[in-house]
């Protein structure tokens, strides 16, 4: 485990719209080949069975070397992770969704993280009138750390760093857990390759 921001519920949510927002976090430990991913998130409509729109998410993961914004933060440069748009099936009190090794668009050998800190962003498109999504809210991280803050970006102003004062202390830290290898062998490369073609498309799973 090399980030688990998965434990300590805020009990608040954040209603993300349709702007791209990120998380910057600092990853524990020394693995840096990602292998498992996850991050909670909600959704609500008119219809608790069913979302007025064509509801779709998409992750990213960022290293922070872009240029400054107006406070001379760092921020978000390098995209090294795109999962594309996938569909948010249904609205849900609370779920969690798995992004795997040799699915989701992450190698089978797991994906290079060239950073010991990142950020890690969701959007979400397609709501319709009556929808409602975002992601849920937690603080401390068991492994890792975070700041109070998060991303935001914007087409016209590119990335801004802001606060929520509606979150509980201040702290805007999505929910979220990563799991890390070193470095595969060749041998332990062509074994997990010849596994992934058997691997299943991106795993919902419902938290109650």
């Amino acid at each position: 485990v090399i980030y688990n921001n998965s434990v300590n519920d805020l009990k608040a949510r954040f209603n993300t719209g349709t702007v791209e927002v990120g998380d910057e976090i600092i990853l524990g430990g020394s693995a840096r080949f990602l292998t498992y991913f996850s991050f909670e998130f909600w959704g609500t409509s008119t219809d608790p069975n069913s979302f007025a729109g064509n509801v779709q998410a998409r992750v990213k993961f960022y290293v922070n070397n872009g240029g400054l914004d107006a406070n001379n933060h760092v921020t978000p440069g390098y995209c090294f992770y795109n999962s594309d748009w996938f569909d948010v099936s249904s609205p849900t009190a609370r779920s969690t969704f798995v992004f795997t090794a040799g699915s989701d668009c992450i190698p089978s050998g797991g994906l290079w993280i060239p950073a010991n800190s990142m950020t890690w962003s969701i959007q979400f498109q397609g709501m319709g009138d009556g929808d409602a999504v975002g992601v849920d809210l937690y603080c401390p991280p068991l492994v890792g750390q975070n700041y109070d803050d998060y991303w935001a970006n914007n087409i016209l102003d590119g990335w801004t760093l802001l606060n929520n004062s509606e979150a509980p202390n201040g702290q805007m830290d999505f929910g979220a857990y990563m799991e890390a290898v070193p470095e595969p062998s060749t041998i332990a490369l062509s074994l997990i390759g010849g596994l992934g073609i058997l691997a299943v498309t991106r795993r919902l799973r419902r938290k109650d």
